[in-house]
């Protein structure tokens, strides 16, 4: 499976930089916020990253004004998951939080989607359980900084189907980062 379409959920300012990062590599990106406001934050936050792109990585203006086209909006949780082959969660560091959005999810993302949490420091094993997706979810940790080229993590629970590993790993790589992969121990 290749990951065209992805969806990132959360528009603070990592998400955000997830979604652009994405975005400019020429990947179809929907930003999902609960309302309009978060939105047009986004909004301006991708215009910025634009010109940081630009002028810190040698971009071009031609590459940042693709990778702003790339960007859809959205305040519908089932507009947002729509066709995504990969939905990034990217919400405050909440467990009651994350787990409610992921109930939710499961009820309207594509059934071949994959979950990823940007989360660092909650279990991600009680998350893929919200998930109903235990075979579809990882933790990816992207790179703090603006650093295209950076390093990112993909944790893996026992449960996760091999196939799965593959293709993050692949659209990491496609991302133009560096990629560690560490498998969770099963947990008895």
């Amino acid at each position: 499976m290749k990951i065209k379409k992805v969806t990132v959920f959360g528009t603070g300012n990592f998400g955000a930089r997830v979604a652009f990062h994405t975005a400019f590599n020429r990947i179809d990106v929907t930003v999902y916020d609960r309302d309009y406001s978060l939105l047009e934050e986004a909004r301006t936050k991708f215009r910025e990253f634009a010109d940081i792109y630009v002028k810190d990585f040698g971009a071009t203006q031609e590459e940042v004004e693709t990778a702003l086209a790339n960007i859809a909006y959205s305040m519908d949780i089932t507009e947002a998951a729509g066709n995504a082959d990969l939905i990034i969660e990217a919400l405050p560091e909440d467990l009651s939080v994350k787990k409610n959005f992921y109930t939710e999810l499961q009820k309207t993302a594509p059934k071949d989607a994959i979950f990823a949490s940007t989360s660092a420091g909650l279990d991600p094993v009680e998350l893929s359980e919200a998930s109903g997706r235990v075979d579809k979810f990882v933790n990816f940790h992207f790179p703090v900084d603006m650093d295209p080229a950076g390093t990112s993590e993909i944790i893996c629970l026992p449960t996760i189907d091999s196939t799965i590993v593959d293709t993050i790993t692949q659209f990491a790589e496609e991302l133009e980062m560096q990629v560690i992969v560490r498998k969770m121990e099963q947990q008895d």
